[in-house]
């Protein structure tokens, strides 16, 4: 990532700052100011803008908006707030912000500023010349007790580098201050210089969680930085650094071109180190304060470099390292490579490191695996990549990455609209398994790694809503926002954030036709799984009826459980939705009666008593009953009816027996009731 080289002026920027009451300033939890136009580029993380900010009572602060396609470490956020120290700016707010500019919401903290001017200010950030002493009393002591301060809440920083160290306000630099940390993802925007080996190689998004040893590694190239005078990587491309680090050793590749003090080489040997195993830490670090020597340790990395070298791709190879960072650059040529031999005979006569060569046999093992051969030579270059170089990151279509850095990657490929099939072909091929079973990680973080992609590889086999690729975001990155396109504007992180977002969404033009899809789904299984998973079942019924139901469940569910203040606009988009409920009562006055009930409801906010309208299992049974005797009456009738139109049509003689014993029995009653008459007039006549 490209280092900014222009001149800031803090103390400008900040007196804009105040200056700017009456520009348009965005509001956040109502007290604090952000203001828009008044960019802080030089605290920017990658594409995360940081702007001026100002508290209720006028203090001075930035607030760093983040971006849904870069997730920031929420899960760090209350154990950087619990960190006691004056070394790393506080954290004041963070949440949901409305965000005018682009008319969006968006993610936001806001820390307090007394960071004063960049250290790199007027410099070169890769060679600052800066004397020894000076820095080792101020700047490198000051981020040593911030670290120490840091660990004992368990958060590692990942983001210690020249150009997020900041003079405190003082050009003595007593108070010096090392940059926020949590905005972005682990090392999003940590240049490779900064980066260990394994780390450098990665996509910036696809590093993983940061370690302890990667921080003292940082703090080590951050001082060798402050200190030099030359730039011994300039015009080097990230790429390059890699193979320069891996080639030289980092302590070779940066101090080459200065004369250090004797202390200041032990110490920098010691951080420098690129075996995690033996590079110093804090307690190290301690101990060389105190002016006492620092333990020597047992190393577990080997940089193995062959007798003689290897051709492939038309490049001469020496270090089985190197050569496994460019398999991927040319799968085709992996293949021919392998089946000829040349390879194997390389690492025998040539390396000769056993492990090296079971790796390799194991790696033909792995790429036989391949469900699809039009991917084969991409797998081999994936298998012999990490057989070569165990631990760096797994190369593969166009993907850069270690399985712990693939829920980081994953979002901003949905964000970006990038190609998945990478993915999740990734997923289901067991590369990642392969990956973690040969990269040197132990115990409970490989079984937890190994578990991850596993479940994730069960997502994969289910199509139904909830699961595939969508499940497996959310699964793996769980401080994501909600990705769905329906949710654009928003930063939904929860079922209540959902159902506000509806709420917004109901009182515009183009709203969608439907509440629920792929994205959400899968979301809420991930973030609030007691929520949905009841309703799944109709959510993801083929009947149009049960979705509807299980909508209304769902909706009815999340606002009553977090007590909710009504939601007239929802009420009313999803009453609109409810028809098809409605037409499953058999009783027209019924219906008539539900559709009053809706109207008088669906402007009110509640989803209660719109449930109550359809979800009674004994006024829906009433209703069958009636429904099922009519319906018999009706099949007599009808029964009837076709028996008397048959007999007429087919028998002349039908109805002729019957017409005669009525005739007769009409007959009958006319002249008794003449007979009665009869007698009757006779009596009365005397």
């Amino acid at each position: 990532m490209t280092d900014v080289k222009e001149t800031v002026d803090v103390e400008e920027v900040e007196a804009k700052a105040s200056s700017g009451k009456n520009s348009a300033a965005v509001m956040f939890k109502g007290e604090i100011s952000i203001f828009p136009s008044k960019r802080l580029d030089y605290l920017d993380r990658g594409i995360v803008r940081a702007y001026a900010a100002l508290t209720k009572g006028n203090d001075p602060a930035f607030a760093v908006v983040c971006e849904k396609a870069i997730v920031p470490q929420l899960d760090m956020v209350t154990r950087y707030a619990g960190v006691s120290s004056v070394v790393i700016p506080k954290l004041i707010a963070s949440g949901v912000v409305e965000w005018t500019p682009d008319h969006t919401e968006k993610y936001a903290f806001v820390f307090e500023n007394i960071l004063g001017n960049p250290i790199w200010k007027n410099g070169n950030p890769n060679a600052l010349g800066m004397k020894p002493d000076i820095v080792l009393a101020t700047v490198f002591r000051n981020i040593v007790t911030a670290l120490e301060a840091m660990s004992d809440k368990g958060v590692n920083h990942g983001g210690i580098r020249v150009t997020n160290i900041f003079d405190g306000g003082k050009t003595t630099m007593e108070n010096a201050m090392i940059g926020e940390c949590i905005s972005t993802p682990p090392g999003y925007a940590q240049p490779a210089l900064y980066e260990s080996l394994q780390r450098a190689a990665a996509h910036p998004l696809g590093k993983g969680p940061v370690e302890a040893a990667d921080d003292m590694y940082a703090l080590g190239v951050a001082l060798t930085l402050m200190i030099r005078h030359h730039d011994t990587t300039e015009g080097m491309s990230d790429e390059e650094i890699v193979t320069q680090k891996i080639e030289q050793g980092t302590f070779n590749l940066l101090t080459a071109k200065d004369r250090f003090p004797g202390p200041v080489l032990e110490l920098l040997r010691g951080l420098l180190n690129d075996d995690p195993a033996m590079r110093w830490t804090l307690e190290d670090l301690s101990i060389w304060f105190e002016g006492r020597r620092v333990s020597a340790k047992q190393g577990v990395i080997a940089l193995l470099k062959a007798s003689r070298p290897v051709d492939f791709s038309k490049k001469k190879y020496l270090r089985p390292i190197i050569l496994g960072l460019n398999f991927h650059k040319d799968p085709a040529s992996v293949i021919e490579f392998v089946e000829k031999g040349e390879l194997f005979l390389w690492l025998n006569r040539s390396l000769q490191n056993k492990e090296t060569e079971g790796r390799y046999e194991l790696a033909i093992e792995e790429a036989k695996k391949a469900d699809k051969q039009s991917f084969l030579a991409e797998r081999l270059a994936a298998c012999m990549g990490v057989a070569m170089a165990p631990g760096y990151p797994l190369f593969y279509r166009g993907l850069k990455i270690v399985p712990a850095g693939l829920g980081a990657l994953l979002v901003e490929a949905i964000h970006s609209h990038r190609d998945l099939t990478p993915f999740v072909d990734f997923i289901q091929s067991g590369l990642a398994t392969f990956w973690i079973t040969h990269a040197g990680i132990l115990g409970r973080t490989s079984e937890d790694m190994i578990t991850r992609i596993e479940n994730c590889r069960m997502f994969m086999k289910q199509n139904m809503p909830g699961y595939g690729i969508e499940r497996c975001i959310y699964y793996l990155s769980p401080s994501s926002a909600c990705l769905s396109e329906k949710l654009a504007a928003y930063h939904v992180r929860s079922a209540e954030d959902y159902l506000h977002a509806l709420e917004k969404i109901s009182k515009t033009r183009n709203r969608p036709d439907s509440f629920l899809d792929r994205h959400i789904i899968a979301f809420l299984l991930v973030s609030d799984k007691n929520i949905i998973e009841p309703y799944l079942p109709d959510i993801n019924a083929a009947e149009n009826f049960r979705q509807k139901m299980g909508v209304l469940k769902l909706f009815t569910a999340i606002q009553r459980r977090d007590k909710m203040a009504p939601m007239p606009g929802l009420t009313e988009w999803v009453v609109g939705q409810l028809g098809v409920l409605v037409d499953r009562h058999h009783d027209r006055e019924l219906r008539k009666k539900i559709k009053a009930q809706l109207e008088k409801f669906k402007d009110k906010g509640s989803f209660e008593p719109i449930l109550a309208l359809f979800d009674s299992f004994e006024v829906l049974q009433h209703d069958m009953r009636a429904f099922n005797a009519a319906l018999h009456q009706f099949q007599m009738l009808r029964k009837e009816y076709f028996a008397l139109e048959f007999e007429l049509e087919n028998n002349k003689q039908f109805g002729v027996g019957a017409g005669r014993q009525t005739a007769a029995l009409v007959s009958a009653g006319i002249a008794a009731l003449v007979v009665m008459v009869y007698l009757f007039f006779n009596l009365a006549m005397g």
